[in-house]
């Protein structure tokens, strides 16, 4: 499966973990934004930003299952989980997921498709993620 996590910057390193963790158990990580330095400010930086904006929107057309780490902040992940939204509703084919406390924050965030988790683990084990062995606490935001 190709999984894609939307999530602030300031996470950026527990979803690095999480997706060496996903990569030893054979699954695909297409969220390329955690291998990439901040852009800001986007606007000095739009030579860059233009090409990058358009490979995330073609990783998000292609993912499977798209999980969004809530925070109180933030922009761009809003922007990801209604291109999924538009994908689900287009082809049915993605799993949508909201991990955290802030994941009934917005209308978006609502809508029948999303499956809402406390944390990582819930996801990982509705998606028969094995966890044997593995300190999950690690990956908790």
């Amino acid at each position: 499966m190709k999984w894609y996590f939307a999530s602030r910057m300031k996470h950026k390193s527990k979803i690095t973990d999480i997706s060496k963790f996903l990569k030893d158990r054979g699954e695909t990580v297409i969220s390329e934004w955690i291998y990439k330095d901040s852009l800001k400010p986007y606007k000095e930086n739009i030579s860059k930003i233009q090409p990058f904006s358009e490979e995330v929107v073609s990783s998000l057309l292609d993912t499977d299952i798209f999980v969004l780490i809530s925070d109180p902040e933030g922009t761009d992940m809003f922007i990801e989980l209604g291109i999924c939204l538009a994908k689900k509703i287009l082809s049915k084919n993605i799993k949508i997921y909201i991990v955290g406390e802030y994941s009934k924050r917005s209308l978006m965030q609502l809508h029948p498709s999303i499956i809402h988790a406390r944390n990582i683990e819930e996801v990982f084990n509705i998606e028969k993620i094995d966890l044997q062995g593995v300190k999950i606490s690690v990956f908790n935001f």
